[in-house]
């Protein structure tokens, strides 16, 4: 009786859809979407105004996921709640229900992995029973006469791209906003939006026949790894791959409800370059969105069309770039803007590479140039490096072979060849032709110059740029006479202090700003409690930020002589126009001298210690807000509170 009445409901909604749309209109698959849609505005009985049939399915589904209750369970509840109810309208079984869910076609596939990240068991190997590289079982160790419930070793979950593409041209609202970018996005040369930048100019001149539908969408691929079981166990770590719709306006396109959640990489450690073996899928679809492309239908215009899809750009923290890129972020070449043009130096006492001689991006007459006395001793005559384009680099890794897995070694050191591997991205047939492929992260950068910014200024143990090793390297270097140890009378070795040192009055009143500062509600948390000791610990990255941005300025003038407060005030100044929401794309190059010339100034305050590779990325991104518009579109805050909504 009540499969007829279910059947007799469906025909209902079948004969609605074809009197509004006809033999024309959508396609099969969309039909199958706007069905539920329809039944999804049902009642799930009569009188119930809170819930449809399909939110309280949906509703029922996710609780009985989420506490683990078994299909047998189940079924009896929905027994039991057509017993209470007679009226609802509802299916009889779990797999009755299962099949309606099913229909969204929002589900994931679990593909099996190689313990040690050497392969998937997926395409041509998806009837491998063990590793063809490392030979290990594809499946677990399992009991005696359990052959038909082997366990897979290691599963990860990828979730198609194409079904979600399709549902977002379903709602006529949604479907406008995809077109934003195009026909309502404001053109007054600022730069707003990535579609006001460079990079997303370039792609559309380069590929017109992508271009020519404004449809087709721009997408970013964002990946960072976070701790499930929080405090619980800190070695873990599971990598999703997250994908960010471009299209969308730029006050909504970082919003975790339009974020795309891909792939799910298990842990229990982060992949390392090993992160493009789970990657495969993802790459294969996107290869299929670019040349075929995926039939939806657009319900703004009444149209079935081939929608195509293409990746701008990855966002990830300076660790993820080196996953991602296969351009190792360590050691002597660790820019990977400038390569092989990196200029760095090993200090031998401190243990440490530092990235100086930020006087090479001055002009050829700038005076400083020359000086000697308060930089390195030598005067500098070298030019601006040039950067490698993703044409050369694509020349470079022609013959790259890839080894993949945990047994998989370098060959060479990544002082002389830096490359880890060719990306899984150069697989994408217009890569080579993005001018930005890789985001450096403004938010892990403030927070690691603030991290030393603090650590040296309140000489924090194990943070600050500054102790005696630092001036062993500086006494070994010839330079900064003034900051060489002196030997007493005893024969012992100490340090005087420098130009940014505090004494502990002065400290007190510059943890007092930190200390007594009242934020707006929402805007940050009860940052006091990061002060402790005249120390400045715990803090987050949104912490960093505000510290950087709003509160450092008013520290530092109270404290430091002005020959070191300026430039830092100066450094605050910079990070605060380039983070903008809208930006003149002329003060660009008013502000990519002012962060050399700051950089400058700090080689002359801070030792070499200080410099690291983090303090030196700024230089760059003033080039990246020119190719790839606003860093709020581009960095990591989004992302990592979508992983928190993940986590929970």
């Amino acid at each position: 009786m009540e499969r007829e009445e279910n059947n007799g409901f469906q025909d209902n909604i079948d004969e609605m859809l074809n009197a509004a749309y006809g033999n024309v209109g959508p396609n099969a698959d969309a039909k199958k979407i706007l069905r539920l849609v329809e039944e999804g505005r049902r009642p799930l009985y009569p009188g119930c105004k809170k819930f449809s049939r399909l939110s309280f399915l949906i509703r029922l589904y996710n609780w009985k996921c989420l506490n683990g209750i078994t299909e047998t369970t189940f079924s009896e509840i929905i027994e039991l709640l057509k017993e209470v109810v007679p009226e609802i309208r509802f299916p009889k079984s779990f797999n009755s229900a299962k099949t309606t869910i099913k229909d969204l076609g929002l589900n994931y596939v679990k593909i099996h992995a190689c313990p040690n990240d050497c392969m998937l068991y997926w395409g041509e190997n998806e009837k491998e029973v063990k590793c063809r590289n490392c030979g290990v079982s594809r499946w677990k160790a399992v009991a005696q006469g359990s052959e038909n419930n082997k366990i897979a070793a290691k599963v990860m979950r990828y979730l198609p791209l194409k079904p979600r593409l399709q549902r977002m041209f379903l709602c006529k609202d949604f479907s406008k906003l995809m077109s934003w970018h195009a026909v309502d996005r404001k053109k007054d040369g600022k730069l707003r939006h990535p579609a006001d930048g460079e990079a997303w100019k370039t792609m559309d001149a380069t590929y017109p026949h992508f271009s020519s539908d404004n449809r087709n969408v721009r997408l970013g691929v964002a990946s960072d790894g976070f701790n499930p079981y929080g405090k619980m166990s800190s070695t873990r770590s599971i990598w999703p791959i997250i994908i960010v719709n471009y299209n969308l306006p730029p006050w909504l396109n970082m919003k975790p409800e339009n974020l795309i959640l891909s792939t799910i990489i298990p842990g229990p450690n982060d992949p390392g370059n090993n992160i493009d073996v789970y990657m495969q899928p993802l790459i294969a679809e996107l290869k299929e969105l670019w040349n075929v492309g995926v039939e939806i239908y657009d319900s703004l215009t009444d149209q079935n069309l081939m929608l195509h899809a293409s990746i701008l750009w990855t966002i990830s923290d300076f660790l993820g770039y080196a996953m991602l890129s296969g351009w190792s972020t360590k050691g002597k070449l660790a820019c990977p803007i400038y390569n092989y043009e990196t200029s760095s130096k090993y200090l031998k006492h401190s243990k440490k590479v530092c990235y100086m001689n930020h006087r090479k991006f001055l002009d050829p007459n700038h005076k400083w140039r020359s000086d000697k006395r308060r930089f390195n001793g030598d005067a500098e005559t070298r030019e601006t490096p040039t950067m490698l384009s993703g044409r050369e680099i694509e020349v470079l890794l022609d013959d790259y072979v890839n080894t993949f897995g945990k047994g998989s070694k370098r060959k060479v050191s990544c002082e002389t060849n830096p490359w880890n591997k060719r990306s899984i991205f150069s697989d994408l047939p217009y890569w080579r032709d993005n001018l930005i492929r890789y985001n450096l992260d403004v938010m892990h950068i403030e927070k690691n110059i603030c991290d030393s910014v603090l650590g040296t200024l309140l000489n924090m143990g194990g943070k600050t740029k500054d102790h005696m090793n630092v001036r062993l390297d500086l006494q070994e270097s010839g330079i900064r006479k003034v900051l060489h140890p002196i030997i007493t009378a005893d024969g012992k070795s100490v340090i005087r202090a420098a130009n940014f040192d505090l004494t502990n009055k002065e400290k007190d009143i510059f943890c007092s700003v930190f200390q007594n500062a009242k934020l707006p509600y929402g805007f940050g948390y009860n940052i006091s409690r990061c002060v402790q000791d005249r120390k400045i610990v715990g803090y987050k990255n949104h912490d960093a930020h505000i510290f950087m941005q709003y509160l450092l300025q008013i520290a530092v003038k109270k404290t430091l002589k002005p020959e070191v407060a300026i430039p830092l005030i100066r450094l605050r100044n910079f990070l605060r126009d380039i983070c903008a929401k809208v930006i003149e794309v002329g003060d660009l190059k008013r502000l990519q001298q002012e962060i050399i010339e700051i950089l400058c100034q700090l080689e002359m305050i801070f030792p070499d210690p200080f410099f690291d590779i983090m303090v030196h990325l700024v230089v760059h991104l003033c080039k990246e807000i020119e190719y790839g518009g606003p860093v709020h579109q581009r960095w990591m805050y989004s992302i990592e509170r979508y992983l928190g909504v993940l986590k929970r």
